[in-house]
């Protein structure tokens, strides 16, 4: 799960992510990344479509506040997950019009925090498929909306992450395609190269660059025809949003 807290009030940030903490130290699981900000003009620089599941948002903000950073970035995701926080209960009016997936009351108690974000699993894990690769003798499953492109890498298969991280799968990339070939978002654009276009950043002279920094050449061979399904993908996306 991908969070960012945005709160002017450096206790408030230090209280939210303490509790993000442990509700996934309760259940023994690092499958969560966590990013704070002071400010809604801190966090528009660093925010795109899709690279957030769940954003805290403090609604009494110096210059731009919580509503009207949720304009911004509910205009830009329609599936972001925007929890309001603040002080004061008659702010819930004026956040229902941008559909906030819950509202908190500071200070938010341990069990609030924890009944929000069980929730906010159950709505992502419901909403997303996930696939099982084997990795260090071990079974993972990756969910395929944390899954930025997966890369042959001899008899394995490099699978990138969203958080920043990277699994080995003990499989081979035809293996591996197999499983997700079948998912729009995914698109194959060189031999043992696939990528989830909902990560790609621009693409330029034949490289597809993504949002984490990475970038993957795209097939000399057959280029046009890759270029026209990514294009035909972001048109749709746009589209839908529409």
């Amino acid at each position: 799960m991908r969070i960012a807290v945005v709160d002017d009030l450096k206790q408030d940030r230090d209280h939210l992510k303490s509790c993000i903490e442990e509700f996934f130290s309760a259940k023994s699981s690092d499958a969560f990344s966590l990013e704070s900000f002071e400010s809604a003009e801190a966090f528009l620089p660093e925010f795109s479509a899709d690279k957030y599941d769940l954003v805290f948002l403090d609604i009494c903000m110096d210059e731009m506040n919580g509503i009207e950073l949720a304009k911004e970035l509910r205009a830009a995701d329609t599936r972001l997950m925007i929890i309001f926080q603040t002080t004061a209960r008659e702010y819930a009016f004026d956040a229902f019009p941008i559909h906030p997936f819950d509202y908190l009351i500071k200070p938010c108690r341990q069990d609030e925090m924890s009944a929000v974000l069980e929730e906010a699993m159950r709505v992502l894990d419901a909403g997303d498929p996930v696939i099982t690769v084997i990795a260090s003798r071990a079974e993972y499953e990756v969910p395929l909306r944390s899954l930025i492109a997966a890369v042959s890498s001899g008899h394995s298969t490099e699978l990138v992450l969203t958080n920043k991280q990277s699994l080995t799968a003990a499989e081979t990339f035809r293996n591996v395609s197999e499983k997700i070939r079948d998912d729009k978002r995914f698109l194959l654009i060189n031999r043992g190269i696939m990528v989830n276009m909902d990560y790609v950043l621009s693409q330029k002279d034949g490289v597809m660059h993504m949002k984490d920094g990475s970038s993957y050449p795209i097939k000399i061979n057959g280029r046009a025809s890759v270029l026209s399904a990514f294009s035909q993908y972001m048109i749709s996306k746009v589209d839908n949003r529409g």
